[in-house]
């Protein structure tokens, strides 16, 4: 008997621990704080901007030399990319 919910076509939820749209949030958040935009990130990291869209998004996975392509790029390690970010003060 299949399983329910386990083939490809699941809608994909993600989670704090979703690595994938950890590394895209971080790499995002860096790019900004260096004001590039996505085809500036993508033209020095040899890439396209669409596939960098993605990959900020969450919902592209990279290997690892594009991962530290793209962290060269942003002046940080692959690791702090990779790191989950802290919550910040609350602002309620």
């Amino acid at each position: 008997m299949a399983r329910r919910g386990m083939g490809r076509s699941r809608t994909y939820q993600r989670d704090q621990d979703d690595i994938v749209a950890i590394f895209g949030g971080n790499l995002k958040a860096a790019r900004l704080k260096m004001g590039l935009t996505q085809a500036q990130l993508a033209e020095a990291a040899g890439l396209i901007q669409q596939y960098v869209s993605l990959v900020e998004s969450g919902r592209q996975n990279v290997t690892l030399t594009t991962a530290q392509a793209l962290a060269k790029v942003v002046n940080r390690d692959v690791r702090a990319l990779l790191a989950r970010p802290r919550p910040g003060p609350f602002k309620g």
